[in-house]
């Protein structure tokens, strides 16, 4: 147990001390509601609760009408480029009507007091009875469940959110000196999770498929790489193999299997709208070039008190069709975990939250109302800390 504290205060990194018992918070609770009495036909009923039958009607700036249903299981895959069998801890959340039961612990110290452990799922209320569906990479040795707020709010929504721990990248697995098998193999636990969203034990326990054919990619800190490899961004393998190469192969351990990876590149075609938070398009990976294979919309959330290279992500990278939101005080937790100095986490679903779903909305489910183009565009401000940048291509 002490080395999980450990491992844990290590990724709290330099953030300003908390508890970190504590996963969720009124905030993103959904809104309570009125019971009903005899509602309209072009309503839906939710337990007692009327809401309107078109689930894009609800508003994508508060907390969606449904509680969040959690379950998490072991997935076994042979990725890209190895014969040998991969396991990873896959995490999910989803629509649920249940009010109460166990809630998880995350890592084994992280409380969440608002997810519910395997309660029922509540059928999917979007357009083709689906889920929709938003996949999420985390960050350098952390867990699938870091940012566990922003995959609730979508739940709430009545989305699904999964997310794998990316095995050999994890809080209590991660190497000192990286291999460079790890850069293409997050795609392919990202990859796999999608495709395990077919598979038992998912089917056995969702009320309705998920919608796995269009989704949205987020990622957080080194998560973002993720995000642009499985986006599309190409692999500048001139400068891998120098790296794989230098020191006798010291500084980068990786093989010719690896190299083969890289060259085909890891794009999956059903990302088709991501989001970068606190991280940014490296060219030690990518080159100068890399970015220009990315065709779907993104959108890239930033810190001011996080330096990660936002700013220069935005300016390199003019064929991408980007918007960048910087967030006054947010720290590099803020889009994880939280417990930030400068700014609340009551701020993470209220901001980021809304304006992810909002995007999501927008390119996922083709969602183009007016409060959801507002939004998106940059014309609804959410808090006097957001600052945006928007380059559209459309």
């Amino acid at each position: 147990m002490l080395r999980r504290v450990l491992l844990a205060l290590a990724f709290l990194g330099c953030e300003r001390e908390g508890t970190p018992t504590d996963g969720g918070g009124a905030a993103d609770t959904p809104q309570e509601v009125t019971a009903a009495g005899d509602a309209p036909a072009d309503t839906l009923v939710l337990g007692d609760v009327p809401l309107p039958r078109e689930p894009l009607g609800w508003d994508a700036s508060r907390a969606g009408p449904f509680r969040v249903g959690y379950r998490t299981w072991r997935h076994t895959y042979t990725p890209a480029g190895t014969r040998a069998a991969r396991t990873v801890a896959l995490h999910l959340w989803y629509p649920t009507l249940a009010l109460d039961g166990d809630h998880p612990r995350y890592f084994g110290l992280f409380l969440d007091r608002e997810a519910i452990v395997d309660a029922p799922a509540a059928p999917a209320v979007h357009a083709g009875e689906r889920y929709p569906v938003h996949v999420f990479s985390h960050g350098d040795r952390g867990f699938g469940a870091s940012s566990a707020f922003l995959m609730r709010y979508f739940a709430s929504h009545g989305w699904v959110s999964i997310a794998p721990d990316h095995t050999g990248n994890t809080t209590g697995d991660t190497p000192m000196v990286r291999p460079a098998s790890i850069y293409h193999l997050r795609s392919g636990d990202v990859s796999t999770a999608l495709d395990a969203l077919g598979m038992a034990p998912v089917t056995g326990f969702l009320a309705s498929p998920a919608d796995a054919t269009r989704v949205l990619l987020s990622g957080h800190s080194f998560g973002s790489h993720t995000v642009w490899a499985s986006s599309g961004a190409r692999f500048d393998l001139a400068r891998i193999r120098g790296r794989c190469m230098s020191d006798g192969g010291a500084g980068l351990p990786c093989t010719d299997e690896d190299l083969a990876v890289f060259a085909r590149g890891v794009t999956d075609p059903r990302v088709v709208a991501s989001v970068p938070m606190a991280g940014a398009l490296s060219r030690d990976w990518f080159g100068p070039e890399g970015h220009r294979g990315v065709s779907v919309p993104m959108l890239s959330l930033s810190g001011s008190e996080d330096p990660v290279g936002a700013e220069e992500q935005y300016r390199s990278t003019p064929e991408v069709d980007l918007t960048w939101v910087d967030i006054r005080g947010a720290c590099h937790q803020f889009f994880a975990i939280g417990r930030c100095e400068h700014i609340p986490d009551e701020d993470q679903p209220r901001i980021l939250g809304a304006w992810v779903l909002a995007f999501a909305r927008r390119h996922v489910l083709r969602d183009t109302s007016m409060a959801i183009v507002d939004l998106t565009e940059g014309r609804t401000v959410l808090s006097d800390r957001v600052t945006v940048q928007r380059r559209s291509l459309r």
